[in-house]
């Protein structure tokens, strides 16, 4: 029974806890036969303040109450920073030892937060893309030391152990690549857009290796903004619109609102959908040039606001080439099932919960690697 108990506890992950600038995502999954099951799951809507962690106690009593009803597994748990905490750039620089590269990226990313490089925390991943005189493209994230302290603080207050901070980009990247893993599938190129609320991420990978990611500076937000306007609606009367269009967002069963208002909220955000997909297409053709015309096999739609309806439909016909909302695995049309029966009265789709569930499975990849954690995933 011991052995049983000790196999089944080896195939739960850490919590991973999501920061938005809405709400915080705690997901905690378990590996069973090659699929991802909930082992625990809550969210909570985050305390409205004027400057960001100004009320410390309402952030700490949030935490808590999420994590006394979320049923969780142990307390260790992996971090990912609201995105409008962290600087995402691309530079390029001389090919140079990683320590020496290490200095560097903490020497520019002090002089663009315009902080000590003391009181800043940066890290780096080479995409493999190489330009003139063999200068490499390098992803850098970096934040302000006390915004990861202040986050940290609460977390621990709450009752949880930080083991890792780590970033949206990489949770999602490792959430699809979990069956990439052998030599065999570095040839492997997929396109992930993740929409988020403040943002867009477009990320391609060679087999686990991320070899670019942009930020889009379009989100659910904006959406709910330009159909407040267009409608004469409050800004919450128009997000809880586009929130149960989302719920139907697969568009086999319509949208969930009446014909006349989804197209009039169709119309609202078409040019922002269009605008979105716009970018993705340059983002892909950047890829295509910097790594000599390769094209990905696949492209997934995932994220918070995946499901827009109208928005794969866009990007397909920009980008001339399908869109799916899961992988080749159903990686989260399983996750939606099991959070379908963990939280029954809830509809956000397993999309949205994308990011914490790359969270919760780091350390179930770094136990099955045994290797070190990849880059921009900072011991807390």
């Amino acid at each position: 029974m011991r052995k049983f108990l000790e196999r089944f506890k080896d195939g739960v992950g850490c919590v991973g806890i999501e920061f938005t600038d809405r709400m915080v995502r705690l997901l905690q999954v378990r590996s069973w036969r090659g699929h991802l099951d909930v082992a625990g799951v809550s969210e909570q809507a985050m305390p409205r303040s004027s400057e960001p962690g100004a009320d410390m106690e309402a952030l700490v009593a949030q935490l808590r109450s999420a994590v006394i009803v979320g049923g969780f597994v142990g307390r260790r748990c992996t971090v990912s920073l609201p995105r409008t905490d962290i600087q995402l750039y691309t530079t390029r620089l001389p090919d140079m030892p990683e320590d020496e590269l290490a200095e560097a990226i903490r020497w520019e990313a002090a002089d663009r937060l315009s902080l000590d490089r003391s009181a800043i925390e940066a890290d780096y991943i080479r995409t493999g893309a190489v330009g003139e005189g063999g200068r490499q493209e390098v992803l850098i994230a970096a934040t302000a030391t006390e915004v990861v302290s202040r986050r940290l603080d609460a977390v621990m207050a709450a009752g949880l152990r930080p083991m890792a901070v780590d970033t949206h980009f990489g949770a999602v990247a490792r959430l699809f690549s979990r069956h990439h893993r052998r030599e065999a599938d570095q040839d492997s190129v997929r396109a992930v857009v993740e929409v988020g609320d403040l943002s867009t991420t477009v990320i391609v990978l060679h087999g686990e290796r991320i070899a670019l990611c942009r930020s889009l500076d379009i989100g659910g937000h904006h959406l709910d903004a330009r159909v407040a306007e267009h409608l004469g609606l409050e800004l919450d009367a128009a997000t809880d619109l586009r929130h149960v269009r989302l719920c139907h967002g697969d568009g086999h069963q319509g949208t969930g609102v009446d014909p006349a208002t989804d197209r009039a909220v169709h119309e609202s955000v078409r040019p922002l959908l269009e605008e979105l997909s716009r970018d993705v297409l340059m983002c892909l053709r950047y890829y295509g040039v910097t790594f000599k015309g390769r094209r990905p096999d696949r492209l997934m739609l995932t994220g918070a606001h995946a499901r827009e309806p109208g928005l794969a439909g866009a990007i397909g016909q920009r980008c001339a080439m399908p869109v799916e909302l899961d992988d080749e695995r159903g990686t989260l049309d399983r996750l939606d099932a099991s959070l379908s029966s963990a939280r029954p009265r809830a509809c956000s789709p397993a999309a949205a919960w994308a990011v914490a569930a790359g969270l919760s499975i780091r350390s179930l990849a770094a136990r099955k690697s045994r290797r070190m954690p990849n880059r921009l995933e900072r011991a807390a």
